[in-house]
């Protein structure tokens, strides 16, 4: 996973890469911040960027018509743009960006943009995983669920499993949280493959039951329903 930051005024983009860093360091998620200083130098890189952090005057070209162009080539790109001029934002719709911020960028403000994005943007995404000398690609949405293996993690797929070289807590903060949840100390279940569960157990549709602690017991109910919205009868 990369993300993007693309300013031309070499103090607001090193302040940015440092609260991007920042707030992956807090959210324990493992991704690599690039930075450019021109939408030139960013469409070379012929990388595809799950956030761009783009800067709207940027010199050569500007930052609707890099927009525009990322979005071409990955529609799924989140783009925040970066301004001093709050004029710009009604003209950015044309490129229908994640965000628009003002600068100087408040520390909350790109925090608030990110837990947005992390939390409940992205439900399915590809994530890539280091296991052992070999680095495997797949998506959120067909994780079953991750149990821990002392400092490693099981990845369990429909048709596999796959260890990962990082710890349960690494791999669950990279997650959507709203659909991904904790719920003993060993386990992290994906609430889309939940059939049934009781105060003790969760039933996935694959047959497999796993153990549901007391004390993770309330907030998986409270968790599961506010994802679900079911109608009880």
């Amino acid at each position: 996973m990369k993300i993007a930051i693309c300013d031309n005024d070499i103090k607001s983009l090193k302040k940015s890469k440092k609260t991007v860093y920042e707030y992956l360091n807090r959210r324990n998620i493992d991704s690599v911040v690039d930075e450019f200083t021109s939408g030139v130098a960013l469409l070379k890189s012929n990388c595809n960027y799950l956030v761009v952090i783009l800067e709207y005057h940027i010199g050569d070209i500007n930052g609707l018509e890099t927009a525009a162009l990322i979005h071409k080539r990955n529609p799924k790109c989140a783009i925040i743009f970066l301004s001093e001029c709050s004029e710009f934002v009604f003209d950015s719709f044309k490129v229908n960006p994640y965000r628009f911020l003002l600068k100087p960028l408040e520390r909350n403000a790109l925090f608030d943009a990110l837990d947005d994005y992390f939390g409940t943007r992205i439900s399915d995404r590809p994530v890539w995983v280091k296991c052992g000398d070999d680095t495997v690609c797949f998506n959120t949405g067909d994780i079953y669920y991750l149990e821990a293996d002392n400092k490693n993690c099981l990845i369990r797929l429909e048709d596999d499993s796959v260890r990962c070289n990082k710890t349960m807590a690494r791999v669950y903060g990279v997650l959507p949280k709203n659909h991904f949840c904790k719920i003993n100390r060993a386990f992290v279940v994906n609430f889309n493959y939940i059939s049934a569960y009781n105060s003790d157990s969760i039933c996935l549709n694959n047959g497999e039951i796993l153990p549901l602690s007391r004390n993770y017991c309330k907030s998986f109910k409270e968790e599961y329903l506010s994802y679900a919205n079911p109608c009880v009868l």
